[in-house]
């Protein structure tokens, strides 16, 4: 017995004694594993995002949206985005942004209704000047003043897969159903992923799907499939998206709406600084001079 612990023991003790003696990793190995890291971060699209979040830095975007309705004397509505996103460490901190429309409209239809205009979005505030609410600003004021929540990207027409959101780009690529070669955008060589995405699963992930919807989509909205393709390039970094979706009401006046967007992201890690309009061009909404023109009614 005895001799059998003094065997364990000294068994134990030369166990202990050899990690001292081998498991320190020459440096070369250290910096081959460092490397290997290093690799497998670029790999990641969402990792390559992360690594754009730095203050005053951000991403020029161009964004081209086609609603279609059905049938083959429907008319498509085109509008173009445009414009930069700031970054800051955690993501998102600002976007100026400029919409345009093309509306195919006739003797003047809807002149004037659907004028371009441009928005400055920050944290909690953002401020548009031209647009809808053009002719009701006040004298010597130029942008509307709109507040709201956490910043996201939101218009009544847009990208409704916004890359730019760590968890939607995740959760899209996730459902990743082919790849192949995407061509040479933004100056890099690309690999466009492709797939498709339900509604649901969008408005679990996007904030910016959860302020465009308002309240969470259920039944056949939920299950509304959108697809999509997503051009990755070289460097792991989103340089295009194509996404499309076809919404359908049934009633009195039924309609089936096709939204195809496209969305390009050039001169990732620009410098932006995107500051508030100057206080006083600023307007409220109870600044505004809507039916100001019209006359009171008589009293009853």
């Amino acid at each position: 017995m005895r001799r059998t612990i003094a065997a364990l023991t000294g068994a134990t003790v030369a166990a202990l004694m050899v990690p001292t003696l081998v498991t320190v990793a020459p440096a070369s190995a250290q910096t081959a594993q460092t490397t290997k890291t290093a690799q497998a971060a670029k790999s990641d699209p969402v990792s390559a995002l992360k690594r754009q979040f730095r203050t005053h830095r951000g991403v020029k975007l161009t964004e081209n949206t086609k609603i279609v309705g059905a049938g083959k004397k429907q008319r498509a509505i085109f509008t173009r985005r445009n414009g930069v996103l700031e970054f800051g460490k955690s993501g998102l901190v600002a976007s100026d942004l400029t919409t345009k429309f093309n509306l195919p409209t006739q003797d003047g239809e809807f002149k004037g209704l659907f004028t371009p205009s441009r928005t400055i979005s920050l944290k909690n505030v953002s401020y548009t000047s031209g647009g809808f609410f053009t002719d009701s600003m006040p004298e010597g004021k130029k942008w509307l003043r709109v507040p709201g929540g956490g910043l996201v990207l939101v218009s009544p027409v847009q990208q409704i897969i916004s890359t730019v959101e760590p968890g939607t780009l995740k959760a899209t690529l996730a459902h990743t159903g082919a790849r192949r070669p995407g061509g040479t955008w933004d100056g890099t060589r690309t690999t466009v992923h492709s797939g498709t995405i339900t509604l649901g699963e969008l408005f679990k992930v996007s904030p910016s799907v959860r302020a465009m919807l308002g309240t969470k989509p259920t039944g056949r909205s939920a299950t509304l499939p959108v697809t999509w393709k997503i051009y990755i390039g070289s460097d792991q970094l989103v340089r295009r998206v194509v996404s499309s979706y076809t919404e359908s009401t049934r009633g009195l006046n039924s309609t089936e709406l096709t939204y195809v967007n496209d969305t390009r992201y050039t001169g990732w890690g620009t410098k932006v600084t995107v500051k508030a309009p100057p206080a006083d061009q600023v307007a409220d909404f109870d600044e505004l001079t809507v039916g100001a023109d019209q006359p009171e009614e008589p009293a009853g």
